[in-house]
């Protein structure tokens, strides 16, 4: 496993991802000839587990698209099966304590650092990955490297132990979710409001000081752009089902305004 997200958030390349919903490998291939350079298939909101997560890993590593996971829940066997199957990082939502980032460290990281079950699995080729003179805990410090966990902060009690959180050994970077952290906040969708600014400066400042990464989320195309200005390290943009009904909403009103008598 060859994390490319990871490479290219130290080159400071910008990159782009977007949620995977749609739950074909064909989206998956075709996705791949888009340019995106990441793609979180969601365990949460989406209908997958396991199984079918292995599957839309597989198409992505195959498309050239680093293959992340969003875990449905704050366990062991969630975030184990996910990582087993090759995903080569997690987002975790619904944080609120740094008790809650303890433990994921210790489901997501191997030993010395966290305490991750062993067992040959698709991430590792079932075991012939490595050169057979490989130790044991060569692989694990590679797998460890090569593995990103990535709280959610979409919390207040996220937001209010966010400089010790980012700060923890094993995380690796914060994905800040906008519409649950401002209803959270009391302000739903209120982006502009200067307590959610200030948030989202708090977050990335606290990553900053961390040496850690921010990725934020929003459904305009417009506003990556403006997320990289702000000082955010990576963009997800949408969610796959919801760029194609975009599209085709478009090309259809142009064909109808074009094609009117």
């Amino acid at each position: 496993m060859k994390n490319i997200l990871k490479r290219k958030l130290a080159a400071g390349s910008r990159p782009v991802g977007s949620f995977f919903e749609l739950g074909s490998e064909f989206v998956v291939e075709a996705l791949g000839k888009t340019g995106l350079d990441f793609l979180i298939v969601d365990n949460e909101h989406g209908p997958f587990e396991a199984e079918r997560t292995a599957d839309f890993v597989r198409a992505a590593e195959l498309a050239g698209i680093a293959p992340l996971a969003r875990v449905r829940e704050i366990s062991r066997p969630a975030v184990l099966k996910l990582l087993d199957v090759g995903a080569q990082g997690i987002v975790v939502p619904d944080v609120h304590t740094l008790d809650q980032v303890r433990a994921l460290v210790e489901y997501a990281k191997f030993s010395p650092l966290g305490k991750r079950g062993f067992c040959p699995s698709r991430k590792d080729g079932w075991g012939f990955d490595y050169p057979a003179t490989e130790d044991l805990r060569t692989n694990m410090e590679y797998c460890n490297s090569e593995t990103l966990l990535i709280p959610q902060c979409e919390t207040v009690g996220c937001l209010e132990n966010i400089e010790t959180i980012a700060a923890l050994e094993g995380v690796d970077g914060i994905f800040i979710g906008p519409f649950d952290l401002s209803i959270s906040m009391g302000i739903p969708g209120q982006f502009e409001h200067p307590d959610f600014v200030r948030a989202l400066g708090r977050i990335r400042d606290a990553c900053r000081s961390a040496g850690k990464f921010t990725m934020y989320f929003t459904v305009h195309a417009d506003q990556v752009a403006r997320g990289f200005r702000f000082g955010f390290d990576a963009m997800t943009f949408s969610l796959d089902a919801r760029v194609l009904i975009q599209a085709y909403r478009d090309a259809i009103r142009r064909i109808r305004e074009e094609s009117a008598p």
